[in-house]
């Protein structure tokens, strides 16, 4: 089943339309036609659904403010996969709805955004609202200094640590100039030298049952598309720990930046794009970690992307709305990230997390099943499909627009 992937129609966000797409999308993969998720969710189940809530706004920053639903998953797409949830579970069971958001986020903006109150009180189960931070950052102009930040509870279960030792792709990467959340890196350093490779899940998303993904079809400035993969740093508890680039230039051993004026530069900068650009050799490592990290712990899956509106050109914070009318599903987190990647037009032997593991997992993409609203040659990169902009510092990343443009 994690082969086959699924492509539909969805025009808007009412309640019909989404529950039509998901019903339709259910029946493309071969879900029972009564109750779909049965097939993946038991009676007694506790299911783990993450949207992608990463910030409440536009950062102020943005050159434009647009449409906050091109950041975030839609509430309505939550909703009506939750309903199937609720259905699954037959009154038994438990249903966790979070995400760990950027540390800036304010969640009780998000929550109502997300207008899902009310499902603390519509199904025979339990659901819950959870920020999983423990950490967070009031002003932005703190942003990096540990001690300006605000301690709050974040998972009521804890966290796991997993160490990936030696399978990490950041053993044999020399340290020195890791870089994580905070300006004081001795913390990122110390917790990723040689084979101690050591990452912190959510507690309460890492031991459900099952675990449900519901990003944005959406891009992003450091690893190109932030779909499943890249959106299990929310899964995350200690953010500290995730790498996500290497402090200065290529000639000293660098990726923050691609050359010594680009970083010269961006010490002046009123807004500075750190780790942005396709040459970033770090933070596609960690997502690959992040994945394989989820992988020691046998759950079920399924993704949902929400790309009914997606995010095109410099996301995950600044993107571009895009009336891009799809939603994506799938069980394969892997595969539905190369599908939807693919759908936005994108060549995935650019994406490096991607490239590393189609080729790790021994993915052939012709063998996969891509049903629904699927073109022809849907895996060719010269092909348009949704067209999407990719982002800046990722001139390249739609092959069908390089080779456009120099044809013309």
């Amino acid at each position: 089943m994690k082969n086959r992937v699924a492509i539909v129609s969805a025009t808007d966000y009412r309640e019909e339309t989404v529950k039509r797409a998901l019903a339709e999308s259910f029946e493309l993969l071969n879900m029972p036609s009564e109750n779909p998720l049965s097939s993946l969710i038991k009676p007694g189940d506790t299911v783990f659904i993450k949207p992608n809530w990463v910030a409440h706004e536009y950062r102020k920053s943005c050159a434009r403010q647009d449409d906050v639903y091109s950041t975030i998953t839609h509430p309505a797409v939550i909703r009506g996969v939750a309903d199937y949830v609720a259905l699954a579970l037959d009154g038994k069971g438990r249903i966790i709805i979070g995400d760990n958001p950027s540390i800036d986020a304010d969640f009780e903006k998000l929550k109502a955004l997300a207008q899902l109150d009310d499902l603390g009180s519509r199904y025979e189960v339990p659901c819950e609202l959870v920020d999983l931070r423990p950490l967070r950052c009031a002003d932005l102009k703190h942003y990096g200094i540990k001690e300006k930040m605000i301690s709050q509870p974040g998972d009521p279960q804890g966290f796991v640590k997993v160490n990936l030792g030696r399978k990490s792709l950041l053993n044999g990467v020399n340290p020195r100039l890791f870089r994580g959340v905070f300006t004081d890196r001795s913390e990122t350093v110390a917790r990723h030298t040689g084979p101690n490779q050591e990452y912190e899940f959510s507690a309460s998303l890492f031991n459900a049952d099952v675990y449900i993904s519901i990003p944005k079809l959406k891009t992003h400035h450091k690893v190109g598309t932030t779909l499943n993969l890249k959106g299990l740093v929310g899964a995350t508890h200690n953010k500290n720990l995730l790498v996500h680039w290497r402090n200065g230039w290529p000639g000293i051993g660098g990726d923050e930046y691609p050359s010594f004026m680009e970083w010269v530069k961006s010490r002046f900068a009123r807004v500075q794009k750190r780790g942005a650009w396709h040459g970033n050799d770090t933070i596609w490592r960690m997502v690959v970690d992040l994945y394989n990290g989820m992988k020691s712990r046998n759950r079920r899956t399924l993704s949902v992307v929400d790309g009914i509106v997606g995010g095109e050109g410099d996301g995950p914070f600044c993107p571009v709305a895009k009336a891009s009318k799809t939603l994506v599903v799938g069980e394969g987190l892997l595969e539905v990230d190369c599908v939807a990647s693919r759908l936005m037009g994108f060549d995935l032997a650019l994406i490096p997390y991607l490239n590393y593991l189609i080729a790790a997992e021994h993915l052939k993409l012709e063998a996969m099943e891509v049903v629904g609203q699927a073109s022809d040659n849907f895996f060719n990169p010269s092909t348009p499909q949704l067209g999407f902009e990719p982002p800046t510092a990722w001139p390249h990343l739609a092959a069908w627009k390089s080779q456009k443009e120099q044809s013309g």
